[in-house]
């Protein structure tokens, strides 16, 4: 092994035993975040699902949430896969937050998108869709699915009521497949923004319909996601997160990831905020970049150390 490959793992290592918590006292062993329910997105380790708790059990993690599986997305899982799923959160103690899926991560019908994305599955297997991402909410012990607002046009306010329609419709198969429907504010989507989804989900009041809010996404349009973002959602419907770092120019150009420790965003105020206003849900590590000289692994779990550093501020 070369020496800086080795003196690398050895510091991930290390960081993942003292982020762990052993000997600190901000947090009662039993809940080593407080009351946080604090996971990450399993792909981001690895795509072997297995290798994946491992590592996050080295956290003291018990919140996973499941997108891709094997080098699939999850929702493409055979039943045989499915059940092995099930098999390894029940090994190694983990608890299923979100089933992700690529619910409205695609063209709406008679809009034009402003970029060009993948849509590997277009509106026409939508419904079809949210029922497999519902199934897996049922075997793996979750309901949850992430879905999202269509890809981008040039002016998202001119078809917020069709989105808005088109989330009604979905939250009703939702109820009739018995699980709830988290909405992320993303870039690449007409709800990229805390504003512009709130927004969205104002007009659509579907009981099981909420918010997976990002708090860094927003940042790519120019919203300051905590307090600016945070401010605009109803906080009753928010019930999932994703945590991240942000780096950003001047003006908020040229934004970027970074690790949860580092860059523009008050995540620290954002966790306090979730304890004033008694949040009670999930929320997950998201690491969607790879720093310099790092593999992605590596990446991720420098990341989640950056983010217990940061949740260990906010219990303080």
């Amino acid at each position: 092994m070369e020496r800086r490959t080795f003196l690398k793992n050895s510091f991930l290592a290390a960081g993942a035993a003292i982020c762990a918590g052993g000997g600190t006292a901000w947090a009662s062993p039993s809940k080593p975040f407080g009351p946080f329910k604090l996971g990450a997105i399993s792909d981001g380790f690895s795509q072997d699902l297995e290798t994946a708790l491992k590592i996050m059990q080295g956290y003291r993690l018990r919140w996973v949430e499941i997108r891709g599986i094997w080098g699939i997305y999850n929702t493409e899982a055979t039943p045989a896969q499915i059940k092995r799923v099930k098999s390894l959160l029940d090994r190694y103690h983990f608890k299923c937050s979100v089933v992700d899926s690529a619910l409205y991560k695609c063209t709406l019908p008679g809009t034009k998108p402003v970029s060009r994305e993948p849509n590997p599955y277009p509106y026409s297997q939508q419904m079809d869709l949210l029922k497999r991402a519902a199934a897996r909410c049922h075997a793996w012990g979750t309901d949850k699915v992430r879905g999202f607002t269509f890809f981008r046009v040039a002016d998202p306010k001119k078809i917020y009521p069709r989105i808005s329609e088109e989330l009604e419709k979905a939250a009703e198969v939702a109820r009739q497949e018995g699980v709830r429907l988290v909405i992320e504010n993303e870039e690449s989507c007409n709800g990229a923004t805390g504003h512009e989804t709130a927004a969205i989900l104002k007009m659509t009041p579907a009981p099981n319909l909420g918010f997976n809010w990002d708090v860094g996404n927003g940042y790519r349009h120019g919203e300051v996601s905590y307090p600016n973002g945070w401010d605009a959602l109803d906080k009753s419907r928010v019930w999932h997160l994703h945590l991240k770092g942000m780096q950003c120019g001047p003006g908020l150009t040229a934004c970027h990831g970074t690790f949860p420790d580092e860059g523009v965003i008050d995540l620290t105020g954002q966790l306090k905020a979730l304890l004033r206003d008694h949040y009670n849900g999930t929320m997950s590590l998201e690491c969607e970049f790879t720093a310099p000289g790092m593999t992605h692994q590596q990446t991720t779990e420098r990341a989640m150390q950056g983010l217990i550093r940061v949740v260990k501020k906010a219990l303080a």
